[in-house]
């Protein structure tokens, strides 16, 4: 079978459900996201969706850095019936290469259409649409408990399906070689709404993806998005993309976020990278989304368990259904009427009640009504009047949690500011102590130059006694020439006694000449302590102050 007749198949299937769709007030966008959601935008509006990112790609294996401009687009259109929607979308893409081959780049540019797909969208099954028929919940205005706790009906998605067609250029940079001009496309698309008062909104999409499934290249995916509406306007989504085929295989993550500008029109932001180097990418996109709402036929779509129940066109043929369906239509038909403060129901005719029945059957019936209305009225502020009060506990503990913060943060301040008095006080002591220990080694210096000199002039009187000592001696030794002659062996214990005699001389003079360089030594550093502490009186005024803050810092 060719892959024409199974998409015409598809679609004649998908044409034979009767099921019910979903129109909203708001918006109904893709975007920022990749992915599509379960639901239609509604009959007979057209909705334009668009953005254009910047990024770059890096492949390790082709040495290539490639600078990436994209500009997307898509157009849906709700055609005939709610749950039908036409869609148009696709991808323009420029690319500027630089591929370095040795020691010399080259850069290549290419542009195409990256993705263009004209499909059709079917909601097959939609969970919130027709909730089934039950009385007013006591337990749940009664307790916040019931209210709030986790309903496990809300795990069923809403599903729909989409059948499309890919068109694709011949010669295109950014396909696979040989692509063909046409290939089908099949996605199966699930949504789960979770709607709650503490936490937000919360939506969940996830999308299987069968692509190009007749080319020699088909492509498996999948995509799972996770929005939360932050509050009214802004709303924040992350997004995990899988791909796989032959071409091209990839996981991308995405994050971004929304601004409703107001009903028709929202903008947004997001990026986009991978986990991989070949190539490894990274995009920053900014879009908007417009509707033309031209939608006229609203649905009335009721949620179980309010008391206004749910309206049937049709009556029921036994007698106890025409009296249920009465009864809840006079409980609507009051509601709506707002401007109706009392709580009783004889401001209109009882419509449930024959009027041959006699007036004490009625007023018994009527009665009730009256005290069942007025208690649910009581039990609704009674819950609400909860609400607020706990509101303004939870407002109250946090101002003054905020409170203790900021006296807890005063605290601390003033305990660093007194640390920091109390170290620039031992500082300062500090400083004055090595001034004080300074001026006593001056005085230890003066002392040891007069030691030196001492030493000095014991020496010069130890040169005296030599000199005077080698003219005996020179006297000696032209006696003890004469007898060299006469003695060699008494020669050579002379020459000894002279070597020893030079030695010590020579001792003596390094030993005088050490000493001298010590006194040098000792002068130079005594008329250095005396320049700073020349200047040292210069700062006296310095010095006085210091004295001044150490005082009040002891008082």
């Amino acid at each position: 079978m060719y892959p024409k007749s199974i998409l015409l198949l598809i679609i004649t299937f998908l044409c034979t459900l009767t099921v019910c769709a979903q129109y909203t007030e708001k918006i109904n966008t893709n975007r920022p996201g990749t992915s599509q959601g379960a639901f239609s935008v509604g009959n007979n509006v057209l909705q334009l969706e668009g953005g254009f990112g910047f990024g770059k790609e890096k492949h390790k294996l082709l040495n290539t850095k490639t600078n990436v401009f994209k500009l997307d687009y898509s157009v849906r259109y709700g055609l005939l019936i709610e749950q039908l929607e036409l869609r148009l979308n696709g991808t323009f893409r420029a690319d500027g290469v630089r591929q370095t081959i040795g020691g010399n780049e080259e850069k290549i540019k290419r542009s195409n259409f990256d993705v263009n797909t004209i499909g059709a969208k079917y909601l097959i099954y939609d969970p919130y649409k027709k909730p089934k028929k039950d009385s007013t919940n006591y337990d749940e205005l009664k307790s916040w408990k019931e209210r709030y706790k986790f309903k496990w009906k809300s795990l069923i998605p809403a599903v729909s399906a989409y059948v499309g067609a890919n068109f694709v250029s011949k010669d295109n940079p950014f396909t696979a070689p040989n692509d063909d001009t046409f290939s089908p496309k099949i996605v199966l698309m699930t949504q789960n709404n979770w709607n709650t008062s503490l936490n937000g909104n919360w939506v969940l999409v996830t999308n299987l993806i069968v692509d190009k499934v007749t080319t020699d290249d088909p492509i498996i995916g999948w995509i799972i998005t996770s929005t939360h509406t932050i509050n009214e306007k802004w709303a924040a989504f992350g997004e995990y993309q899988g791909q796989k085929s032959d071409f091209y295989s990839d996981n991308i993550l995405r994050l971004g976020g929304a601004y409703l500008y107001n009903k028709d029109l929202q903008l947004d932001a997001n990026i986009a990278f991978n986990f991989k180097d070949t190539p490894s990418i990274f995009t920053f996109s900014f879009g908007a989304s417009y509707r033309f709402d031209w939608h006229t036929k609203d649905e009335i779509i009721e949620q179980p368990g309010l008391e206004g129940g749910i309206k049937e066109g049709k009556k029921e043929n036994n007698e106890e259904g025409e009296n249920e369906e009465n009864k809840q239509d006079g409980f609507d038909e009051l509601e709506e009427g707002e401007e109706i403060e009392n709580d009783s129901l004889k401001l209109r005719k009882t419509p449930f009640v024959n009027d041959f029945e006699d007036d004490g059957f009625r007023e018994a019936i009527e009665n009730d009504l009256d005290q069942r209305r007025t208690e649910e009225r009581l039990e609704r502020e009674r819950i609400e009047n909860e609400k607020i009060a706990k509101k303004e506990d939870k407002k109250f503990r946090k101002e003054e949690a905020r409170r203790l913060k900021r006296e807890a943060k005063e605290a601390r301040k003033a305990e660093k500011a007194a640390i920091q008095a109390e170290k620039e006080k031992q500082k300062m002591i500090d400083d004055i102590d090595a001034e004080l220990d300074k001026m006593e080694k001056e005085q230890g210096v003066d002392q040891e130059l007069q030691d030196i000199d001492k030493e000095l002039q014991e020496l010069e009187k130890m040169e005296k006694e030599l000199d005077s000592g080698t003219q005996e001696k020179e006297e000696k030794k032209e006696e003890e020439k004469q007898k060299e002659e006469e003695d060699v062996d008494a020669e050579y214990e002379k020459y000894q006694k002279e070597q020893e005699k030079a030695k010590k001389e020579e001792e003596k003079r390094k030993r005088k000449e050490e000493k001298r360089r010590q006194k040098e030594e000792k002068k130079r550093k005594k008329e250095e302590q005396k320049r700073k502490s020349k200047e040292e009186k210069d700062n006296k005024t310095d010095d006085s102050d210091l004295d001044k803050e150490l005082e009040k810092m002891d008082q």
